[in-house]
């Protein structure tokens, strides 16, 4: 049986930054239609990343949801997903549904009509901060000290943009934020939240990484974890040996392969640890420099799918962690 899969974040937008046509086969990326189409991904989440040092943020926003838009309507297997109904039936049709983020909270810059604006173009995550602090949220890779008080978590400000998000119907992505952010924003928490793309610091001591309790915490309140496929937040051995400043690892020609079954250690560890409504997936294609060893893109998925079968999962456990707990977090938002 061979089930959908629901990416929960990937950096491609970068891919149509640079003018690739991803409805053809892109052999040095991840992701483009043709993999998208045999990797049997029913919903692509793409996330217009913003750089931290980006001086026109909501600008730049808008120009990738353009470039987004643009792809959605350039082919008739692409449709955009905007809501809950909308996911559902995707899930039933062989087509690929689209649905925009913003990766870095710095797109609003620092007001809540921005936005309340995101929200209008039909924005439904936002991963809330990126390498570097925000003046509102601080980073879990930031090394400057955080302005915004509250012990390196959220500003008096950051909890309007929290309430706001979910007045608005954003969903909060607590990937990137530091702990204290992490369980500033679960305390006022209306609805389950996710961490688009973070693997487990238990076997990946990166600061990127979930720890036991902020793990348990998620599953506890229903939401999810969608696991990264980044060498660097799989393999401590990798992350050790090529381990630089803040949240770049630069692996070089003498990299020793990460086996891909790490995905699946990963996989098994938040399962035990927060149980199996809480693990979803976040490849993160596109805006990795290294994936394990035979992780070619958004066609991979039915390599896991079988590798997860011979772990002895069963098919309503890979349903679950394939599109199943995503689905549901996302119908607790509409």
């Amino acid at each position: 049986m061979a089930h959908k899969v629901i990416d929960l974040h990937c950096d491609s937008v970068s891919l149509l930054m640079d003018g690739k046509n991803l409805l053809q086969p892109v052999p040095d990326a991840h992701l483009d239609l043709p993999r998208l189409r045999k990797g049997r991904v029913a919903l692509q989440v793409f996330a217009a990343y913003i750089p931290p040092d980006e001086e026109k943020a909501f600008e730049t926003a808008n120009k990738k949801f353009d470039l987004i838009d643009a792809f959605v309507a350039s082919d008739e297997q692409l449709l955009p997903v905007n809501n809950a109904a909308e996911l559902r039936e995707i899930l039933s049709k062989e087509k690929t549904g689209i649905m925009k983020a913003i990766e870095n909270g710095l797109a609003i810059e620092n007001s809540l009509e921005k936005l309340s604006q995101m929200r209008q173009r039909n924005v439904r995550i936002m991963t809330l901060v990126h390498s570097r602090h925000l003046p509102w949220i601080a980073s879990c890779t930031g090394q400057e000290p955080f302005s915004g008080g509250n012990d390196s978590g959220l500003s008096s400000f950051g909890e309007q943009v929290i309430d706001a998000m979910f007045d608005l119907g954003i969903i909060p992505d607590l990937s990137h934020a530091s702990e204290k952010a992490f369980w500033d924003v679960l305390k006022r928490s209306k609805k389950p939240l996710i961490a688009s793309h973070s693997c487990a610091y238990a076997l990946c001591a990166s600061p990127r990484n979930l720890k036991d309790d902020q793990l348990k915490a998620l599953g506890d309140t229903g939401g999810v974890v969608g696991v990264n496929f980044y060498s660097g937040f799989l393999s401590e051995q990798f992350r050790q040996k090529y381990e630089k400043k803040q949240d770049s690892l630069t692996p070089d020609t003498d990299t020793e392969p990460v086996s891909a079954g790490i995905i699946v250690d990963h996989i098994d560890y938040m399962v035990n640890m927060a149980g199996e409504d809480c693990v979803a997936l976040g490849s993160d294609f596109d805006g990795i420099p290294k994936a394990p060893e035979g992780v070619t893109g958004s066609d991979y998925y039915p390599v896991l799918e079988e590798e997860l079968r011979s772990r002895a999962y069963t098919e309503k456990r890979i349903e679950k962690i394939f599109n199943g707990n995503f689905l549901r977090v996302f119908e607790a938002w509409d």
